[in-house]
């Protein structure tokens, strides 16, 4: 679970206005994604957290971003378990997300921020 005192919890509620308001984006993003990745990220330009969605590959891979949060929403990532449902499996994978690891790569792109200075 996520602490109101983490690095990343401050940094979500600070660029999204709200933590609920980051998740229903994310969600949102993972539902959007034909097959790819959502991911939350650390825009290097206007250095503020942002969600995206980025299909196949390499499409919609926004430039000069540091990803933090990632959840794969191919098919492949959830077919056997939840068929085409991909909805149940993003809210069953949103409460699996590691916030210990999560929090390192904030502090990384904190770093980040820093030595761009």
């Amino acid at each position: 679970n996520i602490q109101m005192d983490s690095l990343s919890y401050m940094r979500i509620e600070r660029d999204f206005g709200s933590f609920d308001a980051w998740q229903k984006d994310f969600i949102a993003c993972c539902m959007a994604s034909r097959c790819g990745w959502a991911v939350t990220y650390l825009n290097t330009f206007t250095r503020k957290y942002m969600n995206c969605s980025i299909d196949l590959h390499s499409l919609n891979v926004p430039m000069g971003s540091y990803p933090v949060i990632v959840m794969d929403v191919w098919q492949h990532a959830y077919y056997r378990d939840y068929l085409k449902d991909v909805k149940t499996y993003v809210y069953a994978m949103m409460k699996q997300l590691n916030w210990n690891v999560i929090e390192e790569r904030f502090k990384k792109s904190e770093k980040i921020i820093q030595a761009m200075r």
